[in-house]
């Protein structure tokens, strides 16, 4: 059994450009010393904290903090992995390394099969945000750290809708989490998926103060904002989001040296990545994965920094190389970043084929002083030089989704970006995904979303996907 947590363990905790989430499990261990065994077999309720029990400011506070475990949880948390994982398992960003696991890796999901608990994580974080922004809004003392509190749970919404519609299929059932009066879930489309993400960013803006404290979480808002919009196909429209102006008339552009991590603990909440890719060998950085996969290893980017050596995966015959940067279970994982914004206003300048502007903010990114301290990238010999026009429209393009995938490496993004080539630009799915023969045996399937897991067909209101287009 674990120690109960000491209340310090949770408070966020705010860093020059950067944000770390902090997660600490609630302190409300359940002693087991002197218990019948009756009692503990006993299950009186599936929650570990009841409605009932939120009913005070102590209540909502811990709600609020159970509630952003969960969105770790969700994101790059080691139980049955993050949802980073599932979306570099999915993509081209990483290979299956662990028996019977590889059906997700090969395009081919099974949602009876490990690991396919992506949707059960999703619902977790969605349900039990919403359950804290109801709790604080009744219970905690009004003024500027509710509003502030309330808003980056808003923000957290925002970002966990955006990824949520990049990675699951077109029509899934969300709840209404009624506590009092439980109603059929309501199906939602990929599209309503990003309008909410718009919606919950926008409720956070308009929660969130105006004092320094609160400027992280308003800069995390227009990001999952700006996401949103660009899943969309609103390019200008997010990259003005994310420029000066994006949050009232005096405000600035997102700064590119800004980021906000998930912080996660060696004792309460591993990180994923380092749990299932560097302390075992489970999941591996994939290299040309199917013939269209990207040069993640062979590059040598420094924005990926993986080992030049490989040791043999859980499976007993895969070899794999370990990506660098987490040294141990308490490692953060960025969740977005000021690069995000340089890289929405790029592809909007793209758009509009101002080519210029396009490159510019490329390698304003690269050459951004406090991006390249963040990610340990020296300027002398440049490993991340300037970069220059390739010369054609399909060129650029390809440039411009490259140059997200090496920033945005398992950031739970490059799904989004694989179906938006398909959607938005016209890409045959054959030119994008990893295709053809699989590395090892048999062939890739022609899945770009997972489905809902499988409890999810005793929803009367869910009767399968609508679709599972790109």
């Amino acid at each position: 059994m674990s120690e109960p947590m000491h209340p310090e363990l949770l408070r966020t905790t705010m860093l020059p450009r950067r944000h770390t989430l902090a997660l600490a499990a609630l302190g409300l261990t359940v002693m087991l010393a002197g218990c019948a065994r009756e009692r503990l077999l006993g299950v009186e309720t599936p929650d570990q904290i009841r409605p009932e029990d939120a009913a005070s400011p102590q209540g909502a506070a811990a709600v609020r903090a159970g509630a952003m475990r969960d969105f770790a949880e969700f994101f790059s948390g080691t139980t049955n992995t993050g949802v980073n994982i599932y979306v570099g398992l999915l993509s081209d960003e990483l290979i299956n390394a662990r028996p019977g696991a590889d059906h997700i890796d090969q395009r081919a999901f099974n949602e009876n099969t490990f690991p396919a608990a992506a949707w059960n994580k999703f619902a977790n974080a969605y349900t039990q945000t919403v359950r804290a922004v109801r709790a604080l809004n009744q219970y905690a003392p009004a003024g500027a750290t509710r509003n502030r509190d309330i808003g980056q749970l808003y923000a957290l919404q925002g970002i966990t809708f955006n990824i949520a519609g990049e990675l699951f299929c077109n029509g899934v059932p969300l709840s209404t989490v009624n506590d009092a009066a439980p109603e059929a879930a309501t199906l939602v489309t990929t599209q309503q998926m990003y309008q909410r993400a718009i919606a919950q960013a926008d409720s956070a803006l308009a929660t969130l103060g105006t004092a320094a404290t609160d400027q992280n979480f308003r800069y995390l808002a227009r990001i999952a904002k700006a996401r949103a919009q660009l899943n969309l196909n609103q390019l200008d429209a997010a990259a003005a989001t994310v420029s000066a102006g994006g949050d009232g008339a005096s405000s600035i552009a997102i700064p590119t040296g800004w980021q906000y991590q998930v912080e996660y603990s060696q004792t309460t909440l591993v990180n994923t990545i380092f749990d299932w890719m560097v302390n075992t060998a489970n999941f591996g950085p994939s290299d040309r994965e199917g013939g269209n996969g990207l040069d993640y290893r062979t590059a040598r980017d420094p924005r990926v920094n993986i080992t030049t050596t490989s040791r043999l995966g859980q499976d007993g015959s895969t070899q794999v190389f370990t990506i660098l940067g987490y040294a141990n279970g308490s490692a953060p994982t960025t969740l977005v970043s000021g690069v995000t914004a340089r890289m929405i206003e790029a592809e909007a300048a793209l758009r509009r084929n101002d080519v210029a502007l396009w490159l510019s903010k490329l390698n304003e990114a690269r050459a951004d002083a406090t991006v390249r301290s963040l990610r340990g990238i020296g300027a002398s010999p440049d490993v991340l030089p300037a970069l220059t026009d390739p010369g054609s429209a399909d060129a650029r393009i390809t440039l411009m989704f490259r140059e997200r995938a090496f920033w945005f490496y398992l950031t739970a993004t490059r799904v989004g970006d694989l179906r938006r080539l398909q959607r938005q630009y016209g890409r045959a799915a054959s030119a994008v995904w990893p295709t053809g023969a699989y590395f090892k045996g048999g062939t890739y399937g022609n899945d770009v979303t997972l489905t809902p897991s499988f409890a999810e067909r005793n929803n009367t209101a869910f009767a399968g996907c609508s679709d599972r287009n790109p």
